[in-house]
């Protein structure tokens, strides 16, 4: 219980736009990542392509990157898996919503023998919504094959 109190302190000390912007994200989460698992990433990726608000709002490189922090609380505290799949989707969503183009990455590398994946966005080259050098953890698919090739025909 005294963590809930916890979660909500941090919660209402957020300003009412972020506070709009982590319901938002936690909500359209599952949404999302039900979206991925029926219509698949390209289908998915075509939708929000489609989606071009025509307005670009005012942000600074610093809003963007706590636009993608929110995100990522959203999900440690939404139902249902948030993988960095659905995350990043999300966040290229959200950010096109408001006019921003980003680029997904999706990068892969082999960790003890196993083929390990990971997606994130990246804004004027620059991780949003991950660590700095996650680029130099993952070989980027983004590197390789334009992020139109993801877009179903």
């Amino acid at each position: 219980m005294r963590r809930v109190f916890c979660q909500w302190g941090r919660f209402s000390s957020l300003s009412a736009a972020e506070q709009r912007v982590l319901i938002t994200a936690a909500i359209w989460l599952p949404v999302f990542w039900l979206c991925l698992r029926l219509l698949g990433l390209s289908r998915c990726l075509a939708h929000i392509q489609e989606m071009s608000s025509g307005r670009r709002a005012a942000m600074t490189v610093t809003e963007i990157h706590a636009l993608g922090g929110l995100v990522n609380i959203a999900a440690r505290h939404t139902l249902g898996p948030a993988s960095c799949l659905t995350r990043s989707v999300l966040l290229v969503w959200l950010l096109r919503r408001r006019g921003i183009e980003s680029a997904l990455r999706i990068g892969v590398r082999f960790t003890q023998g196993a083929l390990d994946a990971h997606a994130w966005v990246e804004y004027q080259d620059t991780p949003v919504n991950d660590q700095l050098d996650v680029g130099a953890q993952f070989a980027s698919f983004g590197d390789l094959l334009p992020l139109h090739a993801f877009h179903a025909p």
